[in-house]
């Protein structure tokens, strides 16, 4: 796995790139803010640009994956010092109603906007592609089946690695992965695999017990093994991404998942972005209160003012 870091680290890896490769970005469909952007906008412009520079026509395909399995809310021990022990607090993602009008899904209201400030990307470089995707409409493709089922099966794999590659301490139990209850949506209680692929979850919110075929199910997946499908099934050659997750050694949890799961499918280079931090100087995050929104052009320049710089600080005078 090579890794690069920030603008300085884009030239050599621009030199290395044809033009044509799959580019995997992610993204929780709840809000947009300079955080997200530097990942999901700034950086694939610049990345294009360096490749033009290069001689290079930018002809990329960019998969955009929308994680409407992540949890709406963290519950566990403490989320913040135990990260590898976190459960959804009730559900997903995926059955949050738009808060404006509850005929609508969040996830529905949130996609577009994102796909909107993405397009930008195509505006400057036409013959890059951009395609979306669900969690949840990865559900029965071969490799998220296989993945998710094996998490649920045998959570102690994951949970061996996080022991001994991650930043962060981890408790002696935990589940990676869950079925989401049909009658209630929680996401929490006990699932089990019978079989091949027969799911019997018993929900600890409604205390329905519900039993059917893996495809009768949604499901709640961590973010961590959930990377594998997405790269397996889309033959990623490149991940953007902020380097809080290379502080926690998420590149290395990801080599030892492979082996673990016995993914054969090669792993992408990474492209590290930087920390982009709110007013409040924490990590910009839509649930930290402290997301800001600037101009697309303010932010390229902000980037490009800091190109060896880890964590960034949006000022405001922006």
């Amino acid at each position: 796995m090579e890794v690069y870091f920030y603008l300085e680290g884009i030239e050599k890896l621009v030199a290395k790139l044809k033009g044509t490769e799959n580019i995997y970005v992610g993204i929780r469909p709840y809000g947009f803010h300079a955080g997200n952007m530097s990942t999901l906008v700034a950086y694939p412009i610049l990345l294009c640009r360096e490749m033009v520079r290069q001689g290079k026509k930018p002809k990329f395909n960019i998969y955009l994956f929308i994680n409407d399995w992540e949890q709406e809310k963290l519950d566990g021990i403490n989320p913040h010092i135990y990260p590898f022990n976190v459960l959804p607090r009730h559900t997903t993602w995926q059955f949050i109603p738009d808060p404006i009008d509850k005929r609508f899904s969040i996830v529905d209201f949130w996609e577009p906007v994102i796909v909107n400030y993405m397009n930008f990307i195509k505006y400057y470089y036409p013959s890059v592609s951009l395609k979306t995707i669900r969690n949840s409409a990865m559900k029965t493709h071969p490799s998220m089946k296989k993945y998710l089922l094996k998490t649920l099966k045998n959570p102690k794999i994951l949970l061996k690695i996080f022991q001994e590659y991650g930043k962060k301490p981890t408790l002696d139990k935990a589940i990676y992965a869950s079925a989401v209850c049909p009658k209630c949506k929680a996401a929490r209680g006990n699932t089990n695999v019978l079989h091949k692929d027969y799911i019997v979850h018993s929900c600890s919110y409604c205390h329905r017990e519900s039993a059917g075929d893996y495809e009768s199910f949604e499901y709640w997946f961590y973010h961590k093994p959930l990377a594998l499908p997405r790269i397996e099934a889309y033959k990623i050659d490149l991940n953007i991404t902020c380097c809080d997750k290379y502080k926690e050694n998420d590149h290395l949890i990801k080599q030892q998942l492979t082996k673990a799961y016995g993914m054969i499918t090669p792993l992408p280079k990474i492209l590290y972005t930087p920390v982009i931090l709110g007013m409040n100087n924490k990590i910009m995050g839509k649930s930290k209160g402290n997301a800001i929104n600037v101009g697309l052009d303010k932010l390229v320049q902000l980037l490009e003012d800091n190109p060896k710089a880890e964590t960034i600080r949006i000022s405001r005078l922006i």
